[in-house]
């Protein structure tokens, strides 16, 4: 069944749990109060307002490779109405610092537009085989050809400009355009010997990196930059250095759509500057504030929701100006493969895309919404009820633009969550509509078996988007063409929305290590280390569930750096606790007991940003797996895997799937878990697999772990044996098993291992709890066995307290709780020797392993024989679950994960 939320009218904020971290409440005071002061430092009618870092349309030639290969430019932006922009945010000075180029200032030259000639020219740094920025300005035409000569080797670029008294910046610091293993601290001592000016406030960049190069340039000394030009062997005075002079801060909007420019800048001191202005060009005093330092920043940082903005509405006019790359284009162009296949497979879907002409409409609106201008209210009119609320949303974002910049950014970012999270609930309306009326896969009908038989794309893409129906063991006979027909506009819309916020994250932490070394090298901003760990299931009736709850339970206990996040319609958030609503919730077949949920991703994320995480925990396989490899492409963090379950012996146990079908299987669990870098297992044997030729994940990157002992319910008492099994007494000899009832939990032996005990035990009892799919089939196989059905945690205290030997025939479980929790209450278990149990349970010490369902009856036997020995067991049974505490077992944990340890948190025995 899906969620139906109402689409009629816009609504209250979403995310209102969200906390900003403390992590991030300091970065912004810290850099709140340093613009205010800069704010203070000069004189305001003598100073010139310049936004000194702006680009039109003849920054043509993107940085970005994605971009070279698609043949996109980095804007459309005309000149003539960033000036109009500019002057309407009241700028004193028109500059434009297009990429390697001065075209725009010198055509509104050419018109008698009085402007400071400036650009942003790429230059490259040998040793790191890196691209770096630097602005530019005051250069002559002839000038401009020798600079764009000299920018491919930054030293001579530098060289030349302090020759010709050239004044530079150093934009954005911190953010370099690629991703760049070379780079080392060693690069900023170099640039602070290169460069006096260095851009502090840059609209489009996050809060952490411009407080970062705030407190870097700050600490610039004298005897430091002296010291680092000896350590390189570099003269300052070469680059036009002045070691004993301050570093230079400066402020730019970086604006590439017009929505923000003139909203940073530099107030550029100029002393008596009335009466200059009389007999001098605005430009010309301008070029000599740059070049004396008389200058100080303005404006306000956005964290990531500016640059998200500006990318939403540069995707939006991709999706209607986008043309054919071409394929030899793509081929032949530089870039990895798998860049290739992403431009290839973006401009195929984007181009496929414009046939839907409501959508490249919608597109086209929420440009004009970004600038201002609302849509046509006839057209919102006509449009479909479903999708009228999109044309409300667009005016909320229009009329907020002739607010205040902080209300734009604000509403805006609000309104991308809220509409991406209607657009997904339409869809998800949309699917089970067609389910529902017999036009779409009925799933309910679907068996696991023919999920994994049609789980593969067909290589022929004529067959992929118009059907074949001659072969049916792939998706072939699902027509793609028909399927985004239905879903077009909504799906086309969602994707933009999201690929925009993730796009504008992941360019700003691309390099998050390099910005995690800079913050120790500094000494300041260090981000915070702390972990968010998705999960499917939480406080469900399952052993994941239950065994989750109560690692949650101990990170609350002991306040962990650790938090969780579930997709619930029920629970409620509470201490290291999220809970997100889901946009819909299916039934899963043949788990009616388990809902599957699905979350809205970018409520997550937004959760994941302003919470200060630094890295992602999934538990589960369904929804939150791929919500988790979302955060760790979005955010560039590291991300673990929990593997609970062993989903090849559950398919093997459970279907009648082929060794063939199976590997189809392996190989998709393969390619998921080696996206991550770890993954946590809870036994030797899957640690072992995973690292061998199946699974092939790199055996350092699988780490041991294991479930810890919750606390025993001290209100549960043992109860008379009777109270369970009518007509029992203290001497009856009953067996206890607590599990879901389903075939791949081995419960199907149990027939034949109570008929061969019970040829030494005639009066042998058997107590069942739980519930579960093969209930039915279970009760006509033990007709004389009690069915207790799903019990409370008191219920089964009780249970272990009161009965004698915990059985447990599963071959699949990849740990085993209910060993754990039989443990804890003193009661023994029978198990097979595998996987999780062997690892848990000592031979004739706490319990018995066993191969075959002989050696099952006969240890069952045996136990019954010795009342001393099951004495001794009992005991030993506690002994064993103490060496399971949970201190010990999340200390390796968090160790694993890269976790500081608190220090309150004490490192007790490990797991034997």
């Amino acid at each position: 069944m899906v969620n139906n939320t109402s689409t009629s009218s816009y609504v209250k904020p979403i995310n209102k749990h969200i906390v900003k971290s403390a992590f991030r409440e300091s970065l912004t005071k810290e850099f709140n109060e340093y613009t205010r002061q800069a704010q203070t430092r000069f004189d305001e009618k003598d100073c010139l307002k310049v936004d000194l870092h702006c680009h039109d349309h003849n920054s043509d030639v993107p940085d970005e490779l994605w971009g070279r290969i698609l043949r996109l430019p980095e804007t459309w932006l005309k000149t003539k109405e960033l000036v109009r922009i500019l002057k309407s945010n009241n700028m004193d000075v028109v500059t434009v610092s297009n990429h390697n180029n001065a075209r725009s200032c010198w055509a509104l030259i050419d018109k008698g537009i009085d402007t400071l000639v400036a650009a942003e020219f790429t230059c490259f740094f040998p040793e790191y085989e890196l691209f770096i920025h630097v602005l530019t300005y005051g250069f002559s035409k002839q000038q401009e050809i020798e600079l764009n000569e000299k920018r491919q080797n930054i030293y001579d670029f530098l060289k030349y400009t302090a020759a010709h008294d050239i004044p530079v910046i150093m934009p954005h610091p911190l953010y370099f355009y690629t991703k760049n293993e070379k780079i080392d601290l060693g690069l900023f001592e170099k640039l602070a010997v290169m460069f006096q000016r260095f851009e502090v406030l840059n609209g489009q960049r996050d809060l952490w990196q411009s407080v970062l190069t705030l407190n870097w340039t700050q600490s610039l000394t004298t005897q430091k930059v002296l010291s680092y030009a000896e350590k390189h062997n570099l003269n300052p005075a070469d680059f036009g250095v002045d070691p004993s002079k301050p570093k230079i801060l400066t402020g730019g909007s970086d604006d590439h759509t017009g929505i923000f420019a003139g909203q940073c800048g530099s107030n550029l001191y100029i002393p008596n500057l009335a009466e200059r202005l009389k007999t001098e060009k605005a430009s010309d005093l301008a070029l000599e504030a740059i070049k004396l330092g008389n200058m100080s920043p303005f404006g306000q940082i956005g964290e990531n929701q500016k640059l998200n903005i500006a990318l939403l509405d540069y995707f939006s006019q991709v999706a209607t100006k986008i043309t054919d790359p071409g394929l030899l284009r793509i081929l032949l162009h530089r870039g990895s493969a798998w860049d290739k296949i992403g431009c290839f497979a973006v401009s195929n879907f984007l181009l496929e895309m414009q046939k839907n002409k409501k959508a490249m409409k919608f597109f086209v609106f929420i440009h004009d919404a970004l600038q201002g201008k609302k849509p046509n209210k006839l057209i919102k009119w006509k449009t479909s009820k479903n999708y009228r609320f999109c044309f409300e949303y667009l005016e909320h974002i229009a009329d907020s633009k002739h607010k205040s910049p902080e209300e734009f950014v604000s509403t805006v970012n609000q309104v991308i969550g809220e509409l991406f999270n209607y657009l997904n609930t339409l869809m998800a309306n949309k699917i089970e509509e067609a389910i529902s009326t017999n036009k779409g896969p009925q799933l309910t009908k679907i068996s696991t078996e023919e999920i994994t038989r049609k789980f593969e794309v067909p290589s022929q893409l004529t067959a992929l988007f118009f059907g074949n129906t001659t072969k049916k063991d792939n998706m072939s006979n699902v027509k793609v063409e028909q399927l985004l027909d239905n879903l077009s506009f909504p799906l086309l819309i969602s994707t933009v929305l999201a690929g925009a916020s993730l796009a504008s994250t992941r360019v700003l932490y691309q390099n998050r290590r390099l910005l995690n070394e800079f913050a120790g090298y500094i000494g300041k901003n260090r981000h915070q280390n702390k972990a968010l760990y998705l999960t499917d299931t939480l406080r469900d009736k399952n052993g994941v569930s239950n065994s989750l709850s109560g690692k949650l339970k101990e990170i609350q206990k002991a306040d962990l750096p650790i938090d969780f996040l579930v997709c619930h319609d029920t629970l409620s958030s509470e201490s290291h606790l999220h809970v997100v609503r889901p946009i819909a919730q299916f039934s899963v077949p043949h788990y009616d007991d388990q809902e599957l949920r699905i979350p809205d991703v970018m409520e997550i994320a937004k959760i994941f940003y302003e919470g200060g995480y630094d890295r992602i925990i999934c538990s589960t396989e369904g929804p939150m797996a791929l919500v988790s490899l979302f955060i760790q492409q979005m955010f560039n963090v590291p991300s673990y895997f929990f593997m609970h379950t062993d989903w090849i012996d559950f398919i093997k146990h459970s279907t009648d799937l082929t060794q063939y079908e199976r590997d189809r299987v392996r190989r998709l669990l393969r390619a998921l878990y080696n996206r991550y870098d770890g993954v946590f297992v809870l036994n030797s044997e899957h640690k072992a697999w995973l690292s061998d030729y199946e699974m092939q994940l790199d055996p350092n990157k699988v780490f041991l772990t294991a479930h810890h002992t919750q606390p025993r319910n001290l209100n549960a008492r043992r109860i008379q044996k009777s109270d369970i099994v009518p007509g029992a007494n203290k001497n009856t000899p009953i067996l206890f098993i607590a599990c879901r009832i389903s075939k791949e939990k081995g419960l199907f032996d149990l027939p034949e291992i109570l008929r061969k005990a019970k040829q030494s035990i005639p009066d042998l009892q058997l107590v069942i709890a739980g519930q579960g799919p093969a209930t039915e089939e279970l009760k006509q196989q033990l007709p004389d066995a009690i069915f207790l059905g799903w019990q409370n945690k008191k219920q089964l205290a009780e249970l272990y307290l009161t009965l004698d030997l915990f059985i447990f025939p599963s071959k699949f479980d990849t740990f085993g709780n209910v060993i754990l929790e039989s443990f804890v209450h003193g009661l023994p278990t029978l198990a097979y020797n595998c996987k999780g149990p062997k690892d848990i349970i000592q031979h004739n010490v706490n319990g018995y392993l066993v191969d075959t369902i002989d050696e099952m009856a006969e240890k069952i036997v045996e136990f019954y024989a010795d009342n001393n020995n099951r004495e001794h067991m009992r005991k030993n049974a506690v002994t064993r679950a103490n060496e399971y505490q949970a201190e010990p077992i999340m200390h390796q944990f968090m160790c694993d994960l890269g976790l500081e340890i608190p220090v309150t948190y004490h490192n007790k025995k490990t797991v034997a």
